[in-house]
């Protein structure tokens, strides 16, 4: 595994120290958002656009999928985005990054899943949900994952290093590596490459 090294994180890092260094980012981000969210129709434009994000993302041999969606909706939570090398990201996904998101080298993100890092706070039942304010929810996807199409990860944490979600599933809690966990909530089903039941997390 590639060392996940502070320098890299740079690459698209909303904890910013200045404001010369805060707008940079943004502009690098719009570009990133524009690119993202265009079509792979023409063979010539999808290459061109594929080398831009690589470029913009420092993210090698990044492979982005039709009008994908990079999300900043809440720029308080500050937030960031670090994409490793050999990432797979399929048409029509979002990602919010408002509260962070990790995804390490060769993990592929199937097409229309959404990644949220951030939830509402709603407990007072005297002041109005959009009031309340945010909560981060740093979201980390390890080396060689795959998220199966249609998937949705809100407050999940950490998928593990090779876990396997899959499709159309609602993760709002860890998983382990190498464990194939699906449904809406998902629940961890076994570890790869055996019939055993994988871990729950609950121990």
């Amino acid at each position: 595994m590639m060392p996940h090294t502070p320098s890299q994180d740079r690459s698209l890092d909303m904890i910013v120290e200045d404001t010369e260094t805060t707008a940079r980012f943004l502009s690098r981000l719009r570009m990133a958002r524009m690119l993202a969210a265009g079509s792979n129709d023409v063979p010539l434009l999808r290459t061109i656009r594929r080398h831009l994000l690589i470029k913009l993302l420092r993210a090698p041999n990044l492979r982005m999928g039709s009008h994908v969606r990079l999300d900043r909706s809440h720029p308080n939570l500050g937030g960031r985005l670090y994409l490793g090398s050999a990432v797979e990201i399929g048409p029509r996904c979002i990602l919010d990054i408002s509260g962070g998101i990790d995804i390490r080298d060769a993990v592929t993100v199937s097409e229309d899943s959404l990644l949220l890092s951030h939830d509402h706070n709603f407990d007072d039942p005297d002041v109005h949900w959009r009031d309340q304010g945010q909560t981060a929810k740093p979201l980390t996807i390890g080396e060689g994952a795959w998220i199966g199409a249609r998937s949705t990860l809100v407050g999940a944490g950490t998928i593990g290093a090779g876990a396997v979600i899959g499709a159309t599933s609602l993760v709002t809690r860890p998983v382990e590596p190498n464990v194939l966990a699906l449904g809406s909530p998902a629940r961890p089903i076994r570890l790869r490459g055996t019939r055993r039941v994988a871990p729950t997390g609950d121990e």
